[in-house]
């Protein structure tokens, strides 16, 4: 439990921590935002639309061993579709992105805004699932109360993925 998931007001002036290892080299947050060597994924969100994904070097492990060379990792932007609240404390949210299988659900981030709202129970519908009301996956890290459509999610994953990994495929129908 981190300081700012006790006193949410805190995120204001604080950004939440992330894990150094599960991150690019060179990761930086930010109140609003994730620099990874520089670049920010609101701004790559903005350039390239989501859902959308950066690869760069993969940080160092704490005790790496003489022959460690580094990997790539990437991290990925989705944006959020639709948000449900069937109950109190529950988001459900629909991404335009699929989750990728390296995904680390733990570290997703809200960026692009600042939200001070509590930390609730997340889950996040797959989207290409086929029925509508899919299989869904519960976010180990809770995301703001106050997630809306339109807000921007960040999490890192621990593989170098592509663009095609998170692209929802669309079926084509034959009209005759």
């Amino acid at each position: 439990m981190t300081l700012t998931a006790i006193l949410p007001t805190l995120r204001a002036s604080l950004p939440d921590p992330v894990d150094p290892t599960l991150w690019p080299a060179h990761t930086e947050p930010t109140t609003g935002d994730v620099l990874v060597a520089a670049v920010s994924m609101v701004r790559l969100a903005e350039l390239a639309g989501t859902p959308c994904v950066h690869t760069a070097e993969q940080a160092p492990p704490r005790y790496r061993p003489p022959t460690w060379t580094p990997g790539e990792v990437s991290v990925a932007v989705a944006s959020v579709l639709r948000v449900r609240r069937p109950r109190t404390g529950v988001v459900l949210l629909e991404l335009d992105a699929v989750l990728p299988r390296f995904a680390v659900l733990d570290q997703v981030r809200l960026i692009g805004r600042v939200s001070t709202a509590a930390p609730t129970g997340t889950y996040v519908l797959t989207p290409c699932a086929g029925a509508e009301d899919g299989p869904f996956h519960r976010l180990p890290a809770p995301l703001p109360a106050d997630v809306r459509e339109g807000d921007l999610l960040c999490f890192p994953c621990v593989a170098a993925i592509r663009h095609r990994d998170v692209v929802v495929p669309v079926r084509a129908e034959v009209v005759r």
